[in-house]
């Protein structure tokens, strides 16, 4: 192999692909990227065998041919040189890499021993923006569940229905749910369960992106077709949970409240509450109206907001904010790193939460917006 590229395009390809590569691989051949011609272009790969990752870059190719190579020295030598455009030379089992100042040589791997990273069908099963998608990751990933006990909750479930793609994610404790209307689709319905992982690079690929991705899948695998850039992922086996049946649809109180005054308040009320795991007191007080003194803001029901946090060591934090409410007076108990999570990827200046009882789940959304929402859990006193 024989090639010249431009040394930033060759460094960005190499610090998205460099991510894949499992730091507790059994096996050494997986701790290389893999160089290889295709096409009048440069291909870059690297795989955990869960999760791939296939990279063109423009080259001018002299000469076919294919290398793995450390991903860890390879990239770090790359993104650490100042060269416009660098000349790669591939004799025997080591890559020479040649610039106006650095030179280096670097000894590889037996192409042949890299394995390969399947493709599955060019068919897309729909197209959807890159904006929307990224805003979407945004909003339901976090509630995905952190540790892999229970797998399927460890990933995000999608469901295309039509032209409307469901995005959803629980923990158990918390849920978030984006709806996002698809560009382009087959119009069958399909719904398969995502690693949390793959969604997570997904999101780091779109920052750079074009205006729309395609996406297709199989029994066992999706791919997302950046254009230059393939990901290859295995899906999570199994049945997602029909989270649908603990949305709640009936309340107790309904409060809209701003954004940042809530988060404030909420971070506050956080730092006492530490020793008792996370938990914040939230009480809803609707003013009270007297016969002929209704003020405007009465009418359209106005309220106090307060959130206490405890901590038997340390002391008491009290906040009181106003809010419009509708209802009568309720008091819940929520875990406030759950909130403090969910309000920064709300875009709305105002929020809506909906109590449904002290002891039944609450919900969290961008005020008048109904394609994202947020259910909670609370927490017993």
């Amino acid at each position: 192999m024989k090639i010249t590229c431009i040394q930033e395009n060759l460094n960005k390809a190499l610090l998205h692909s460099s991510r894949i590569i499992s730091l507790r691989s059994s096996l050494p051949i997986l701790d290389n990227v893999l160089f290889a011609t295709d096409q009048g272009r440069l291909k870059i790969s690297a795989t955990d065998l869960e999760l791939g990752i296939n990279y063109w870059i423009g080259a001018k190719i002299e000469q076919d041919g294919s290398i793995a190579i450390p991903s860890r020295l390879i990239t770090e030598f790359i993104s650490n040189i100042k060269e416009e455009k660098i000349n790669i030379k591939v004799e025997g089992t080591e890559i020479v890499i040649n610039g106006e100042k650095y030179n280096a040589t670097i000894k590889g791997v037996n192409p042949e021993d890299f394995p390969s990273i399947p493709d599955i069908s060019k068919e897309f099963l729909f197209s959807i923006s890159s904006k929307d998608l990224l805003n979407a990751i945004n909003q339901v990933a976090f509630s995905a569940a952190a540790d892999s006990t229970r797998p399927i909750l460890s990933g995000i479930f999608f469901k295309i229905e039509k032209d409307i793609l469901k995005m959803a994610a629980t923990d158990s404790y918390r849920l978030a749910e984006k709806k996002i209307k698809v560009l382009k689709s087959d119009k069958s319905s399909k719904s398969f369960i995502i690693p949390t992982r793959t969604i997570t690079e997904v999101g780091k690929i779109l920052k750079d992106a074009g205006e729309k991705i395609d996406i297709c899948f199989d029994e066992n695998q999706i791919l997302f077709n950046f254009g230059s850039i393939h990901l290859i992922s295995r899906l999570i086996d199994g049945q997602y949970p029909n989270y649908e049946q603990i949305i709640p649809t009936e309340f107790e109180n309904e409060v809209v409240v701003d954004k940042q005054e809530l988060f404030n308040v909420c971070k506050v009320a956080s730092l006492f509450a530490r020793e008792s795991a996370n938990s914040i007191k939230i009480n809803v007080k609707p003013d009270k109206i007297k016969e002929g003194k209704e003020s405007k803001d009465e009418k359209e029901g106005s309220g106090v907001l307060s959130i206490t946090g405890q901590g038997v060591q340390i002391g008491e934090s009290i906040s009181k904010i106003p809010i419009k409410t509708k209802g009568k007076e309720i008091e819940v108990s929520f875990n406030a790193k759950y909130i403090l999570d969910v309000l920064p990827n709300i875009p709305e200046k105002n929020v809506e939460i909906k109590f449904s009882g002290p002891i039944n789940p609450g919900l969290i959304k961008g005020e008048n917006k109904q394609d994202y929402l947020y259910v909670i859990m609370p927490l017993r006193n």
